[in-house]
């Protein structure tokens, strides 16, 4: 009768070659205990007597220099006939780069597939990153430990230091610590105070950024309220800058006052408070029913406060006005204007028409002021 405390898993076939022929010599195999053995056992089948069965088994594997790649300890291992595969029973694990534990690992049942190429995790699987903090939760995970792959396929809670995530799936590429998530994917970020959404997302956890190539909603919040959303056909969020960059149907909406900005690509600096668009800007005042389009533009959410440039274009529906400029500032709380340059202002009562270089005031309560220059007279026209 020999006992065994200790298994290694090694990719050398000599090791298995040794396995097979103890096992063919032995006339029986007893797991090893902490109490002493049992006198008297069981009748076995022919099956289950070509089994190894080890408890406190560790489990281990090495790459051909000698390193160690993973080890698992579990509180029992049955191994498969032709030694390459077992069944775990209470695992614990690490993987292994450069000599150092990168990830940690238990789960209440596990399978080792041919010599250890797959290991499925089943039930309370509890999956550590020790470089950044991360820990993942699933009930079921296939992990690929040469690969450096983590496929969770039951659902995912993660947390780290600066935030929590959940979604359907997940697959983590350990080396680069980069976890694509899919199928209702939401993020929520302690700092900022921000939650994302989207079908598909990719978590680069080292730089902490999160990328959308298939659709970003970014929510804000201020005390457990909602105060600004935004949403774009692709994006990235710079967690650590506090930036969100998007680009393809850009929309932002913040929520008091009731602002619009749209755009075809878009920077939010969420620290400073201000979204910059490249790409053709439109910036509503819902309420008041005004809006300004420009090629570019930004807007300061802390202060209400925009500017446009490139043939810039006013729009107000009540009363109906309009001016076109080269450039306009624009004071959403105190609802005034500045617009510098070939400035064309129209309004319906009196209906008249003005052109100036320069033009300042209210714009929707019709007291815009236009002014000329020495190289541009005020030109005014009444229209019947």
């Amino acid at each position: 009768m020999v006992r065994l405390c200790r298994w290694k898993w090694g990719r050398s076939p000599k090791i298995f070659a040794l396995a097979l022929l103890l096992m063919g010599n032995l006339g029986g195999i007893t797991a090893c205990r902490n109490s002493p053995p049992a006198t008297e056992t069981e009748p076995q089948s022919q099956n289950s007597e070509n089994r190894l069965i080890v408890e406190d088994a560790l489990l281990e594997q090495s790459d051909a220099e000698g390193n160690i790649l993973w080890k698992i300890q579990a509180e029992e291992a049955i191994y498969s006939q032709d030694r390459k595969a077992a069944t775990l029973t209470k695992l614990v694990g690490n993987l292994y780069q450069d000599g150092e534990v990168i990830l940690s690992l238990q789960a209440n049942k596990g399978q080792v597939i041919n010599d250890g190429d797959r290991i499925i995790l089943e039930s309370g699987v509890l999956v550590t990153d020790n470089r950044q903090g991360a820990v993942f939760e699933t009930e079921k995970a296939e992990w690929e430990p040469a690969n450096f792959i983590l496929q969770i396929t039951t659902g995912l809670q993660a947390k780290y230091p600066n935030g929590t995530l959940s979604a359907n799936q997940g697959k983590y590429f350990i080396d680069r610590q980069d976890l694509e998530l899919a199928d209702t994917v939401e993020v929520v970020i302690v700092e900022p105070p921000l939650q994302l959404q989207g079908s598909r997302l990719n978590w680069l956890v080292a730089e902490d950024k999160i990328t959308a190539a298939e659709g970003l909603t970014v929510q804000r919040y201020t005390a457990e309220t909602i105060t600004d959303r935004l949403r774009a056909d692709q994006g990235e969020a710079q967690l650590k800058a506090q930036k969100i960059i998007v680009s393809g149907n850009v929309l932002l909406n913040s929520l008091d006052p009731e602002i619009q900005f749209a755009s075809g690509a878009a920077t939010w600096d969420i620290q400073a408070g201000v979204i910059t668009g490249q790409d053709s800007v439109q910036l509503t005042q819902t309420a008041e029913r005004v809006q300004f389009r420009g090629n570019q533009g930004r807007y300061n959410l802390k202060t209400q406060q925009a500017q446009l440039s490139g043939a810039v274009r006013g729009t107000g529906e009540d009363p109906p006005t309009s001016l076109k400029a080269n450039q306009v500032d624009w004071n959403l709380t105190a609802e005034e204007v500045v617009a510098v340059g070939n400035v064309v202002y129209e309004q319906t009562n009196p209906r008249v028409k003005l052109n100036g270089d320069r033009a300042v005031g209210k714009f929707k309560q019709n007291q815009l002021v236009v002014t000329g220059s020495a190289q541009k007279q005020v030109t005014t026209e009444v229209i019947p």
